[in-house]
């Protein structure tokens, strides 16, 4: 990301209390300390050099008429879940949204476990990089519940997002607001071209696609 993005970079954390730390550094040098170092120099780096790079660069900066057949989905796919859990391991105040098990597993053999979607839209503003996380919480009953973490980052012109939900009793749920993006995983749509007619124009609007697993339109499954 440091030769896709030169330049100066500017940095703003806004931690779970509203409070701002700022800083400029003449790279991308930010270290998410929850990993060891050994897995973060073998099985991650790999993701890093075998996946990420080849699969995302075009779309980070931008290029038009790229393909994405599912070999392609499944890479990002791999980062964009990697990713989810480096951030959702920065939040010391609750357990961690995945199992140890599957975290072990992707570790082993990179499986993606069941229980999430992920999607990706494109970012017309040049030069940003942003990230959010947010967990829900609800249930149409208490025989009903329902238990969401929304990881959301982007990095100049490409956006990923991955929903994992953890549910009970439900047979249909989906986000009650519609956005300019498309589902990769578990399937990508066939004969998928990048960049959608359709993208994210502002920071608004990516802080708007980050939220909208508020609302939900859900169906509760029916009972034989």
């Amino acid at each position: 990301m440091n030769e896709l993005s030169p330049g100066k970079k500017r940095f703003t954390i806004r931690s779970n209390s509203g409070k701002l730390k700022e800083w400029v550094s003449d790279k991308l040098d930010w270290k998410a300390k929850v990993v060891c170092e050994r897995c973060n120099n073998t099985w991650m780096n790999d993701i890093e050099n075998n996946h990420a790079k080849p699969s995302m660069s075009d779309l980070i900066t931008g290029k038009a008429g790229i393909p994405i057949p599912q070999s392609r989905a499944n890479s990002i796919a791999l980062f964009a879940f990697k990713t989810a859990v480096v951030f959702d391991h920065l939040r010391r105040d609750h357990e961690p949204f995945f199992e140890r098990s599957s975290r072990h597993e992707f570790r082993k053999s990179l499986t993606i476990p069941p229980n999430l979607g992920m999607w990706m839209a494109a970012f017309l503003p040049v030069g940003k990089g942003l990230a959010q996380t947010a967990y829900h919480d609800g249930a149409l009953s208490e025989a009903n519940p329902i238990h969401m973490y929304v990881c959301t980052y982007g990095v100049e012109h490409f956006v990923v997002q991955v929903v994992g939900c953890q549910q009970q009793g439900y047979s249909h749920i989906a986000s009650a607001y519609n956005f300019p993006a498309v589902r990769f995983w578990p399937q990508v749509p066939d004969n998928l071209v990048w960049p959608p007619s359709s993208a994210l124009r502002t920071a608004d609007e990516f802080q708007s696609f980050a939220d909208r697993w508020v609302d939900l339109e859900v169906e509760a499954e029916q009972k034989s």
